[in-house]
């Protein structure tokens, strides 16, 4: 194989970065589209694309279409099932966030593709950039020593047009979450995999002005397995959202230096005697993209990094820079913090 050839499945917001994403390779061609409940928004998309192959029965686009690979831009809810049925059909698999939204879906996800040998990637941002990966590499160092805090909090703004904007928005049942899990899922994705698991929260979550079955407000209390102590704070309700690429803030304490990534941007705090020095980690000064206010603005340059790597690891045949495994630890993270807060108690993380 040469060339990646995609199907898309969702013509949503998030389908547009996809396509975008796959013509910007040249190693990687937009074969096809499944559309959801309007056939004419599926065919304006694929016209916009110059696509020929339209379905609107994903399965039939499975069966019929001259395609390698898959791109997953449903809503999280629907992220288990097109994963496992594209598997079957021996197509490789990229998702968008959140992996999914239920325990048992996971588990699918990941037991599909690894049965049918083929690869699954999942789409987080944060993971890509330069600042956040060389924190990682210094986190994971030990040169900081004993992780102590960890601070890791969502604020952005989500209208109720957004949540009238499509039916699925903000339920149970397809959203699986509202500020954790689909807003905030991007931070605590990013320190998830910076600071390791966690073992034991304490949450509580509610829709405090939004008219919506899930959470536009939440806090949790953590314990990590690494003996450190934090918090997660989400909102989709606030005036003064971050600047961030995803409205994103993430502060780790350690006993020689701490991280902080704020704005789009991660510095370095190293202790010296009575000072402390500030080390800025990333390659450049450009200025963040954020979705923290709008879900339109999408960070397309860490969004191809992903995508590129996806086709990257189908030609070379290794694993992708995001695997379900590492994807699902936020997943189990939220849902951890939710049966917290129906139980009023403290739980372990499984």
């Amino acid at each position: 194989m040469d060339k990646v050839r995609f199907g898309i499945i969702g013509c949503g917001l998030i389908a547009k970065s996809h396509a975008e994403c796959i013509k910007m390779d040249k190693r990687a061609e937009f074969a096809a589209v499944c559309g959801g409940s309007s056939e004419k928004k599926a065919r304006d998309f694929a016209k916009a694309y110059k696509v020929d192959a339209v379905y609107m029965d994903y399965k039939k686009m499975l069966k019929e279409a001259d395609i390698d690979a898959i791109c997953v831009c449903t809503p999280s809810g629907l992220h288990g099932e097109n994963t496992v049925e594209s598997a079957k059909a021996g197509k490789h698999v990229l998702c968008e966030k959140p992996l999914e939204i239920k325990k048992e879906k996971m588990d699918e996800m990941i037991e599909a593709a690894r049965r049918n040998n083929v690869k699954l990637g999942v789409v987080f941002p944060n993971r890509t950039r330069a600042g956040l990966r060389k924190a990682k590499e210094i986190l994971d160092s030990g040169e900081l020593g004993k992780m102590t805090i960890v601070e890791c909090q969502y604020r952005g703004y989500r209208s109720p047009q957004y949540y009238k904007s499509g039916s699925w928005r903000g339920t149970w049942e397809l959203d699986g979450g509202g500020c954790l899990m689909n807003q905030g899922i991007h931070a605590i994705d990013a320190m998830c995999w910076l600071t390791g698991e966690v073992e034991y929260v304490q949450g509580i979550s509610g829709a405090l002005l939004r008219d919506i079955e899930v959470e536009d407000t939440a806090m949790a209390l953590l314990e990590f397995k690494n003996g450190a102590k934090g918090v997660i704070m989400g909102t989709t309700i606030s005036n003064i959202p971050e600047t961030g690429p995803e409205g994103d803030r993430i502060r780790i304490e350690c006993e020689k230096g701490s991280i902080l990534y704020a704005d789009g941007k991660t510095t370095l705090y190293k202790r010296d005697g009575d000072n402390v020095i500030p080390i800025s980690l990333d390659k450049d000064d450009k200025e963040a993209v954020s979705s923290a206010s709008d879900p339109a603005n999408i960070d397309l340059e860490a969004h191809y990094f992903i995508v590129e790597d996806f086709i990257s690891s189908i030609l070379e045949n290794r694993v992708p820079y995001i695997t379900g495994e590492s994807a699902r630890k936020c997943v189990d993270l939220v849902l951890a913090i939710y049966e917290s807060s129906k139980k009023g108690a403290r739980v372990k993380v499984n």
